[in-house]
């Protein structure tokens, strides 16, 4: 803009005539031309040609004088007058002069009291311009354009400034090489850029991608600075764990026992934090899937058996769906897949048979404990919550998220009705379980309301659940906080079965939606939150085997069990029907099925799919 453009442009603005400049109401203007004295405005024959149209407002105005001999204030002038002007303290240096000059603006936008009581320099005055070079730095480096052009005038002048004195490189877009450099090495200045780097990259996403080709100059550098290096780890990993593809478990095991040892310190790298590590947090799995499936356990007895798998051996089970969880492409799932299945399989497999072999020689623990149990549904101010197919090792996650939002948690654990599944198991938990039985002709294991030969329903279900007095919340409902309820929410077992072997990428969501409902009841004044579910599950990276039963024996074959026909014996495990002891239930051996084929399934004998979590929720 030309200067007769500015000073007709200071016109429209007392005027007010400018849309885009609206000065206060009721506030006086004060118009500062740097340079320009009283003199130049009162001669106006000799007065520029770029001063005339503002000539006149002295006489609409009044002359803000310096002192009573009208002498012309200068900024200095006024920051340090101790009568009618701030009295500051400022140094007299040229350089100190100038950044006042340079950041004016920004000076009489700040508050006095932050520039009192202080000797002000030329940083001084610039920390109001530039008050976190850090930030800036990563902000500029994150998004140069967008910064530039934000930045213009005042503010880029000072950062460009600054970056040269203080940081060693000249911000120009085309030469980010040097500066990410430097925050690498992270040396001198840059030691606080590279911190705050740390504390906020997750903030910083096209900062953190521009860092992937930087490499290391020299022989001494911090390996952790550089995203080049993580990523070099990374491979490494991605290739051994690839060649192990049909090895023995020992030499697995002493393949990730190297790799671990030489890579477990970048578990505190950013790279980690920021999830750029993946192959680094599937080691860290497969890791703990060997420490606990060093031994295929058993016990004296199924709930001998159960307790040592409470206390330890459900973390087999969770760091192999872990595991599974952080494959981020089907490319890393396979390798998983393939690692999984000679070390994690083969255990799950022989764990199954010593439970199988437990119960056939004591009994199943499980049927008495589930009968007490729903009989206690009679607290007030009570919700039954369930979570179909909330596996042990699942309900341990879920404890971790509820634990955040600040409630108390009792895990316990219960048997599951057999067979364990869904039609059998979660009527066996419910409020309504003493109005239940089962007929001695069905193909399907759902049992039928008392007196009838109806199959219970969700109908059912409803009105049994009202006559008792109980209240059915569907969706977001709350409820009456003073009665009883049933809540059901987080289908882990459909979405086991749509998704087979991707099932535990999913999980997480799942209980996510569960602890936000549980939050929920709570906020809504409920006092005591009960989780329960029906039944557990197996999954195998490497599909279930088909077991063999014949066709003649059986009525209905599902995946791992089968009704036998009546008087019909079976050479294999057996177990007698929850709702109908009369009908004969013949149970798969080890993790094999009677339908071959899935990843995910349930329905037989083990303590994956039988040793179902309980948890008691309080505020």
């Amino acid at each position: 803009m030309s200067a007769l453009c500015s000073a007709i442009w200071i016109k429209c603005a007392i005027a007010g005539m400018l849309e885009d400049c609206q000065l206060p109401a009721g506030k006086t203007p004060i118009i500062y031309l740097p340079g320009v004295g009283r003199k130049d405005l009162r001669a106006i024959e000799q007065c520029p040609d770029f001063l005339r149209p503002l000539a006149e407002l002295q006489y609409r105005g009044c002359w803000w004088a310096y002192n009573t001999a009208g002498r012309d204030w200068s900024v200095s002038s006024f920051l340090t007058n101790p009568n009618v002007g701030l009295g500051l303290d400022l140094a007299k240096d040229k350089k100190t002069l100038d950044a006042i000059i340079q950041v004016l603006p920004d000076i009489l936008e700040s508050p006095a009291e932050r520039l009192q009581g202080k000797k002000l320099t030329a940083d001084g005055f610039y920390a109001i311009v530039l008050n976190d070079p850090a930030k800036d730095i990563l902000g500029w480096l994150n998004n140069p354009q967008e910064k530039e052009s934000q930045w213009q005038g005042n503010k880029w002048d000072i950062f460009k400034q600054s970056c040269a004195q203080n940081y060693g490189f000249t911000p120009t877009q085309t030469q980010l090489n040097i500066p990410l450099s430097l925050l690498c090495e992270a040396d001198r200045a840059w030691q606080s850029v590279w911190q705050r780097f740390i504390d906020s990259a997750s903030n910083l996403p096209l900062l953190v991608k521009r860092l992937t080709d930087v490499e290391p100059s020299g022989l001494a550098f911090e390996a952790q600075h550089y995203l080049f290096e993580n990523n070099r780890d990374e491979r490494a990993i991605e290739s051994e764990l690839k060649a192990l593809k049909d090895k023995m478990r020992v030499d697995i095991a002493a393949v990730i026992a190297r790799l671990w040892s030489e890579q477990h310190q970048r578990q505190s790298w950013v790279w980690a934090q920021l999830g750029l590590s993946p192959w680094l947090a599937i080691l860290a799995e497969l890791k703990t899937v060997l420490e606990h499936t060093e031994i295929p356990f058993s016990g004296s007895t199924p709930q001998a058996m159960a307790e040592f798998y409470q206390d330890r051996f459900w973390q087999a089970d969770a760091s192999a769906i872990a595991a599974m969880a952080k494959a981020q492409d089907i490319h890393q799932q396979e390798v998983i897949a393939d690692v999984l299945t000679v070390i994690y399989s083969p255990w799950l497999e022989q764990v199954s048979l010593n439970f199988q072999t437990l119960v056939e020689q004591n009994g199943y623990p499980g049927d008495n404990q589930i009968k007490e149990s729903t009989s206690h549904y009679t607290v007030g101010s009570e919700v039954i919550f369930f979570v179909d197919g909330l596996r042990f090792d699942t309900a341990k996650l879920l404890e971790v998220k509820l634990s955040r939002l600040g409630l108390n948690i009792d895990l316990t654990s219960q048997w599951a009705a057999l067979p364990s599944l869904t039609a059998t198991a979660k009527a066996a938990v419910t409020p309504v379980a003493d109005l239940l039985s089962g007929l001695q002709d069905n193909e399907n294991f759902t049992p039928v309301l008392l007196g009838t030969e109806s199959e219970f329903s969700a109908y059912q279900f409803k009105k049994a659940l009202a006559e008792k007095g109980w209240q059915y919340l569907d969706g977001l409902e709350t409820g009456d906080p003073n009665g009883y309820a049933w809540v059901q929410t987080g289908d882990l077992d459909n979405m086991g079965h749509a998704q087979q072997r991707k099932m535990p990428l999913h999980i997480d969501a799942v209980l996510n939606d569960v602890a936000a409902r549980i939050e929920g009841l709570f906020n809504a004044g409920w006092k005591r939150i009960k989780v329960v579910t029906d039944h557990g599950w197996l999954w195998v990276p490497n599909k279930l085997a088909e077991a063999s039963i014949p066709k003649t024996s059986v009525k209905k074959r599902l995946t791992r069990c089968a009704i036998l026909k009546d008087n019909m014996g079976s050479s294999g495990l057996t177990v007698p029907w929850h709702w109908n002891p009369s009908v004969t239930v013949a149970m798969a051996p080890g993790i094999a099925g009677y339908v071959g084929g899935d990843y995910y399934n349930h329905g037989g004998l083990s303590l994956q799919e039988c040793l179902t979590p309980v948890l008691n929720i309080k505020i």
